[in-house]
């Protein structure tokens, strides 16, 4: 067993892949991207994740499933299994015809693992037969709403990846997840409304109206978070650590996110020591990403009826924040007192992001997971062409590495 420390045994990545549709359309969506674009993308992804060398990938929006899981597996030389979480009308295949999302962990061929099967988290079957969400799978569904789902695995870390003195916890528990999406209650984004008001660009009734969709957001993803904590809680075994991450759309002061603290959840991006600092952490940043430009561009369906809530939803997702994250929660029997451990994966020795490039053309030495100096130089890409080359996705992926 090595002695050396600050040796990476165990490294996790975490990365929404984005899927590049717009949510409108009946038999097919909008593409906010072209196919040559998408694929150049998908390239760099490889070139990225390939750098990383990450052991566990878990990754959201795999679109279309099944194949997109396997093309990642296949790209990457490991093994993928995965999840549907929205598709759509299909038996065998039906519309929208582009549309087959879901969640996906990638893992070392040779590894041992076991399946533990998914969680639906919100948009349960319906009596209304215009809300009802039932997905059994890629190739059988009858959904006519956005659903969220969790998706566990269980893994045996080799002895050659256990951290000495801990040899007899040889399993992680590991989950990745995707919760709704929708602008959510926070201080910042009621300022944004107060001021709309004050300006005289909103009514009281559309005010009253953003509210309420600000409220059911983060009612909703407290329910999501509540379904996900309790189900894993579930699954675990008594020494065994857990692991999730993924994209939670809401940022850390909110509800949501606080009641994951409260429930003994640990936020491995604050527990490796890093900043908070918007600019130092976001995962969403726009303007920076000129990708998240296209992105902003969809609104929900109220929204679209409203075009004054559109511009200040606008303004919203102008801003950057923090909404992906990696939480852990060590082994209950006999945890580290001091220092945050998972177990079998080890000590928490850092958690990065990942997902700008330093140059043009691709090559190894552009890749950036944890020097941002070049991207936190500038201001604003959106006037530059050619920028979008330098990301690989919307969100900004993370990193944790776990060792001695």
């Amino acid at each position: 067993m090595a002695t050396q420390r600050d040796q990476i045994l165990l490294k996790v990545a975490s990365l929404n892949t984005w899927h590049g549709l717009d949510g409108h359309g009946t038999f097919l969506f909008g593409q906010l991207e072209s196919r040559a674009e998408r694929m150049a993308r998908l390239e760099r992804q490889i070139s990225c994740l390939k750098s990383l060398n990450a052991d566990l990938l878990l990754l959201q929006e795999l679109n279309p499933l099944p194949f997109r899981a396997h093309w990642y597996a296949q790209k990457l030389g490991m093994r993928a299994e995965y999840v549907s979480c929205n598709s759509g009308i299909k038996l065998g295949w039906g519309p929208p015809g582009n549309l087959n999302e879901g969640l996906g962990i990638l893992f070392p061929t040779d590894w041992q693992h076991e399946f533990l099967g998914r969680k639906r988290l919100s948009g349960e079957l319906r009596f209304n037969p215009l809300r009802i969400s039932a997905v059994t799978g890629p190739f059988l569904s009858f959904q006519l709403h956005e659903s969220r789902v969790a998706f566990a695995m269980r893994f045996k870390i080799p002895p050659e990846r256990r951290i000495n003195g801990y040899e007899g916890r040889n399993s992680l528990l590991v989950a990745v997840t995707h919760l709704h999406v929708s602008h959510e209650q926070t201080p910042r984004n009621e300022k944004l409304v107060k001021q709309a008001e004050k300006e005289g660009k909103l009514t009281a009734a559309e005010v009253e109206l953003m509210k309420k969709h600000f409220r059911f957001a983060n009612t909703r993803r407290m329910t999501e978070v509540d379904q996900l904590a309790s189900w894993l809680e579930t699954l675990r075994q008594p020494d065994e650590p857990i692991l999730v991450a993924g994209d939670f759309n809401c940022e850390p002061q909110s509800a949501p996110y606080n009641a994951l603290l409260r429930r003994g959840w640990h936020d491995l991006w604050l527990e490796s020591g890093n900043s908070s600092d918007l600019l130092e952490s976001a995962t969403w940043d726009a303007p920076r990403n000129t990708l998240t430009e296209r992105v902003k561009e969809f609104q929900h369906s109220t929204a679209r009826k409203h075009p004054h809530i559109a511009e200040v939803l606008k303004q919203a997702d102008s801003l950057p924040r923090r909404i992906d994250f990696m939480f852990g929660q060590p082994a209950k029997n006999n945890p580290a007192s001091k220092n945050f451990q998972l177990g079998a994966s080890g000590h928490l020795l850092r958690v990065k992001r990942f997902g700008y490039l330093s140059g043009n053309p691709l090559t190894s030495e552009t890749l950036i997971s944890d020097n941002f100096d070049d991207y936190k130089s500038r201001d604003e890409f959106s006037n530059h062409a050619g920028d979008d080359l330098k990301f690989i996705s919307d969100h900004f992926g993370l990193c944790a590495e776990f060792g001695i």
